[in-house]
């Protein structure tokens, strides 16, 4: 895209032929970001506007399709609070970047850095204290009434008494232009992670834009809070873990996100326990003490001993630990009693009388009805208020379901409202309606609109005190209804400018001193359960390959590709195939068998492309899909990209029966290349640290078991002189080219069997496979400390042994009796009852704290989760 240029005339207003903003109609009765009231574009719009006025229409699609891109190859997503299966719904972006200027980010700076303070303060003396409660200048009923104060975490100690290392203010602007506190997020503040997203397809897409701004960069902020929390650990090399409660929490990708950013891992309840008031993760080589949880998850589901016992997601005796101090909580247990919005109207007076200071930054005018006046006064009002829950916070995802907003409400509904409101005061608050200011959304490619705004921002804990992130995450809605309730599901997010006077720094991240920094060469803290996912996600992947040769073999000669479409043995021997590896029942194959060869293509059909089929492509794939995001952090971005592609060929729309079956073919193929990149990226990309040798343990293992049970089906029984059989394993092993290259000989099954076996130069063969287990569990550590052979080195062993003094002519021989290669099954038998225990062993030995191992996978996927 070239840079372009459109000149205005002076006054920032645009020349009428090209202007996107002809469309551009504010209300009086609030504040535009980008126009003022007499119409202009403010200064620090004035660049942006232009730029973006100069977009030629192809321009304009082509940044919202790169957007696009990105977002679905990142796989940008969030689970919607009401999804019953933890479905994914796609994140969305406003490209148009929400500008703010240099002077009124200093402004939000000051106000935002003094109201962090206060409410570390004040989180201090709740669970400390409590001066402010005896004196009461808050109501006790209002901190112990609220369902997030945790009476556990009374006492606990907190390293330099920061209670708070981040939170998040909610932000909206009153119609006179000054900035508001909607709410504050101190129990796990989300947003983050999204915010960064925003900022990383903002800038690709419209690189230019970005450029000739001075915009100043996050790298810095991000920095700080990191070097904050590993100084609170006071150790060289901490443990530090993203505690979340996995893939179906709504910001599971941001979870990932940050850890991976900021180099930690992502922990579920599950990979820690707790011993001697210690915090350990569960790992490979056992357990390591953590030192800090870097928590996502809400205070009350953390320990299911002392807090909610119905969780199951927490660390069983983590608040004793924490009572303890050998473990750091960021942030702190219980700052969700922070969350509290009939704390608003106390602000003003805590913040004279903790800072000596008036606030600079008011909050939503509020009354908290425990209070006899305040609830008469929002009774006397519920036509005017927002009526809203005190305690139950909400979401920058999915709206609050606790909100009544009283100009929308029916008579009833008032009625009902006001007896609750009169029962349970200390519940309610009302507040003021917020009338949203608008900001420009530019959500297509073609218009230019206004829409309601609110914006997130964020402060961290630093050794020098709170610092907030230059930028933020903004939302405008997709409505015209310009009130701070109308916010629903489904708006736009934005990327936040904050334009500097003067050229910013460059740098992704501060410059460190080299005596700062110790190399590091391996990562050995790899969680058991993240050792367990990375082993199935190489089965699964291999499991997919090979689902896909088969496909595309039984297509391929159904079309007669090679020469073999009317032959019923071979339709009758791929269908028996697809029942042996377990993607076609045998109820159905029989009929399909029984019908012809269009049955056959029908079944084969629902395979390829019917989502709801049990054992079906769609559930292969999604088996890699839910594995992968297990392990996202693990994973690059190109190789998580690669997941996405091979995702998305599958929701191709269904093809006509029996009049494309070239494009079947073509998908299929491209399948294959999709699955060969992946494990291009997996050899060639990974450091070969644990988790890339169970990740490879995995495929190795799948591919092993799976030749086995397709010699065993193909090879055990039949005439060897046929050669379609044999020429069908050579094709679904990937070895015909090999075959043909060293024998220039139609196949006999004394070579395909020693190809296939006892070839440790061929990558497809078993002894292969069984050759690289082998390495990578010598490789690995001994938990058990055993001396000589572990049991699983000498399942190993036992494994490449008959393979090595294996006589592939007597394994070839048929007993005249049983009609059958008795060597052959034998060996066969041996070698697939040698990979279960080999499975088992590994499982025994490295995932004893995951989740017990079943053939078929993870639990989540025997649920059909």
């Amino acid at each position: 895209m070239n840079e372009l240029q459109t000149p205005t005339n002076g006054d920032g207003q645009f020349p009428e032929s090209r202007d996107i903003l002809n469309a551009y109609s504010t209300a009086s009765t609030v504040y535009d970001e980008l126009r003022a009231p007499d119409g202009k574009v403010r200064p620090h719009w004035q660049s942006l506007v232009k730029q973006v006025q100069g977009y030629a229409v192809q321009d304009r699609i082509a940044v919202h399709d790169i957007a696009a891109r990105k977002l679905a190859e990142n796989g940008v997503t969030f689970v919607s609070q009401d999804s019953t299966d933890g479905s994914h719904a796609p994140w969305r972006l406003d490209l148009l970047p929400l500008l703010i200027s240099q002077e009124e980010w200093n402004f939000l700076e000051r106000g935002l850095e003094q109201r962090a303070n206060l409410l570390n303060s004040i989180l201090k003396d709740v669970y400390g204290e409590q001066k402010l409660l005896l004196n009461g200048q808050v109501p006790p009923a209002l901190m112990f009434g609220n369902p997030q104060f945790l009476r556990p975490c009374q006492g606990l100690p907190v390293p330099e008494d920061s209670y708070l290392d981040l939170i998040a203010f909610d932000l909206a602007r009153s119609p006179d232009g000054k900035w508001w506190v909607l709410n504050d997020r101190t129990q796990a503040p989300t947003g983050l992670g999204f915010a960064l997203e925003n900022r990383l397809i903002t800038s690709h897409s419209m690189p230019e834009i970005f450029g000739s701004h001075h915009v100043r960069r996050l790298a810095s902020f991000f920095e700080s809070y990191n070097d904050n929390l590993l100084r609170l650990t006071r150790k060289d090399q901490p443990v530090i873990g993203v505690l979340s409660s996995g893939p179906t929490m709504e910001t599971y990708f941001e979870h990932a996100y940050l850890a991976r950013y900021l180099g930690y891992s992502v922990v579920e309840g599950g990979d820690l326990t707790v011993r001697d008031d210690r915090v350990y993760l569960k790992t490979v080589e056992g357990l390591k003490q953590v030192d800090l949880l870097l928590r996502r998850i809400d205070s009350e589901y953390c320990d299911p001993i002392e807090l909610r016992t119905d969780s199951s997601t927490g660390v069983p005796s983590l608040v004793k630990a924490a009572r303890s101090g050998n473990v750091i909580i960021s942030n702190s247990l219980g700052s969700g009693v922070l969350e509290n919005d009939g704390l608003n109207s106390f602000m003003p007076a805590l913040c004279r009388h903790i800072l000596g200071e008036d606030e600079l930054l008011p909050d939503v005018a509020t009354w908290w009805c425990g209070q006899p006046k305040e609830r008469n006064y929002v009774l006397d009002r519920l036509d005017q208020l927002v009526i809203r829950s005190a305690f139950k916070p909400t979401s920058i995802l999915n709206p609050s379901e606790n909100s009544y907003f009283g100009p929308a409400m029916s008579s009833k509904e008032k009625d009902d409202l006001r007896q609750n409101i009169m029962k349970y005061g200390h519940n309610y608050v009302g507040q003021e309606v917020v009338s949203l200011s608008t900001a420009p959304a530019w959500t297509d490619a073609h218009t230019i609109k206004p829409a309601p705004l609110t914006l997130r921002v964020f402060a961290a804990r630093t050794e020098d005190g709170y610092k907030l992130m230059p930028g933020g995450l903004a939302r405008v809605s997709d409505t015209t209804h310009d009130t701070a309730p109308a916010m629903h599901r489904g708006d736009y997010s934005k990327d936040t400018w904050i334009i500097s006077d003067s050229p910013v720094d460059t740098f992704s991240l501060l410059d460190k001193q080299r005596a700062e920094i110790s190399v590091q060469r391996s990562g050995k803290d790899l969680p058991s359960r993240t050792a367990d996912n990375l082993f199935w996600l190489g089965r699964y992947s291999e499991r997919a390959e090979g689902a896909v040769r088969l496909y595309r073999s039984l297509l391929n000669r159904m079309a007669g590709n090679f020469g073999m479409a009317e032959e019923p043995d071979v339709h009758r021997l791929l269908i028996n195939l697809l029942v042996s590896q377990k993607h076609l029942s045998k109820e159905r194959a029989k009929k399909a068998l029984a019908a012809g060869v269009e049955n056959i293509e029908k079944e084969l059909w629902k395979i390829l492309f019917d989502a709801a089929s049990p054992d079906g492509l769609s559930l292969i794939l999604s088996n890699v899909q839910r594995t992968a995001e297990m392990v996202r952090e693990r994973l690059s971005l190109d190789t998580w990209r690669i997941i996405k592609r091979l995702s998305a060929l599958a929701l191709r729309p269904t093809f006509r029966r029996g009049q494309e079956l070239s494009d079947a073919l073509t998908m299929l193929d491209d399948m294959v290349q999709q699955l060969s990149a992946f494990n291009g990226m997996v050899m060639e990309n990974m450091t070969r640290g644990y988790g890339w040798r169970f990740l490879d343990m995995g495929r190795r293992a799948e591919r092993a078991y799976r030749g086995v049970g397709l010699l065993s089906h193909l090879a055990v029984s039949g005439n060897p002189a046929h050669s379609d059989w044999l020429d069908i394993l050579l094709d679904l092993a990937d070895s015909t080219m090999t075959y043909r290259t060293r024998y220039k000989d139609t196949p006999m099954t004394p070579l395909v069997l020693d190809l296939l076996l006892s070839d440790d130069s061929n990558p497809r063969s078993a002894i292969y496979q069984f050759a690289a287990l082998a390495d990578h569990i010598d490789a690995l550590p001994d938990p058990s400390e055993t001396q000589g052979l572990t049991s699983t080195q000498k399942l190993t062993v036992g494994l490449r042994t008959p393979l090595m003094l294996a006589d592939v002519d007597e394994l070839s021989m048929i007993n005249a009796k049983t009609g059958k290669r008795d060597a052959l099954e034998a060996l066969l038998t041996q070698l697939h009852d040698g990979l279960e225990a080999l499975s088992d062993s590994v499982g025994r030995m490295y995932f004893i704290h995951a989740e017990t191992q079943h053939l078929s996978g993870p639990r989540w996927s025997e649920a059909g989760l």
